[in-house]
């Protein structure tokens, strides 16, 4: 067999497309293998967000006093919100002084599980 006849075969003509394909192949893969550059970093600016700062008290100073309180001073109580804080001074305007921190389990609203949120907190001594 002569060269001429190698070339004009049809294995030749698949050897050569497999190269074509191999090297297409290689070539597409090294491109997707190189990293694209990254984008250029851009410096850290210091920025001003307005904001509001909302005071919250957490702590109630001394105990607050059933018979001298005022229903906002009433309200600061966890669980008093103001219609029941309202309920205490009213309550307490029309039966007078509370004789023990118990005598608010008379007030409407305000049961054992209230009282208990806030016992420590309230007193009726002058002290």
């Amino acid at each position: 067999m002569s060269n001429a006849s190698r070339s004009s075969s049809p294995n030749g003509a698949r050897f050569w497309a497999a190269c074509a394909l191999v090297f297409a192949l290689l070539v597409y893969a090294g491109v997707r293998f190189i990293p694209p550059t990254p984008p250029p970093r851009l410096p850290l600016e210091a920025v001003d967000i307005p904001a509001v700062v909302v005071p919250i008290e957490f702590v109630v100073q001394g105990k607050i006093n059933l018979n001298r309180a005022s229903a906002e001073e009433l309200q600061k109580l966890p669980g008093v919100g103001p219609v029941l804080a309202a309920r205490i001074v009213a309550f307490r305007e029309e039966h007078g002084p509370f004789r023990s921190v118990d005598d608010l389990t008379l007030v409407s609203g305000i049961g054992p599980k209230t009282l208990d949120g806030f016992r420590d907190q309230v007193t009726v001594d002058d002290e």
